[in-house]
């Protein structure tokens, strides 16, 4: 299985200047639990990010140079390349902008924490709400600061039970 994982602002701003906008306690064990035990795969700018935060998991870093490789993770130059070379299931798709929105295709799920508040960035989240329409989950959590809404997302189911756009 192949899931996205993402939070976002208002906007649907994912970061500002390499680093998530925010720094939200409940959100981050969410992730870290969620993602416990696949691999995730991330771009180069996300990596740099969760690089000290790796531990004992399995994370493919995408590249699209030759001769790069990451220090504590596995390299990959391509999306395609990456999930063929994940050892453990299920998949993560962890960003950026344009990894998550190659993959789209590809994602069986969505598990995204909308924030309800909006932040300063320059990274957004594409549009989702046409390709993941059927609510799984959601579980809408409140701290002092934040109201966050967990959704796990699908793609639609056809008629006969499968899922759009799959062979039948």
């Amino acid at each position: 299985m192949i899931n996205l994982i993402v939070a976002c602002g208002q906007d649907r701003v994912i970061g500002k200047q390499g680093r998530l906008p925010w720094s939200i306690e409940e959100d981050w064990k969410y992730f870290m639990e969620t993602t416990k035990g696949g691999s995730m795969i991330m771009g180069k700018v996300c990596y740099q990010e969760f690089e000290k935060h790796i531990e004992d998991r399995e994370v493919i870093g995408l590249t699209r140079s030759t001769t790069f490789k990451y220090p504590h993770a596995r390299t990959a130059n391509s999306l395609q390349e990456g999930i063929s070379i994940a050892t453990r299931r299920p998949i993560w798709i962890c960003g950026g902008e344009a990894l998550y929105k190659e993959a789209f295709a590809l994602a069986d799920r969505l598990y995204i924490t909308l924030i309800n508040k909006p932040f300063e960035g320059d990274v957004f989240f594409p549009e989702w709400e046409t390709i993941f329409t059927r609510v799984l989950s959601r579980k809408v959590e409140r701290t002092s600061e934040f109201e966050m809404e967990f959704l796990i997302v699908g793609k639609p189911l056809c008629s006969n039970g499968y899922l759009e756009g799959l062979p039948r």
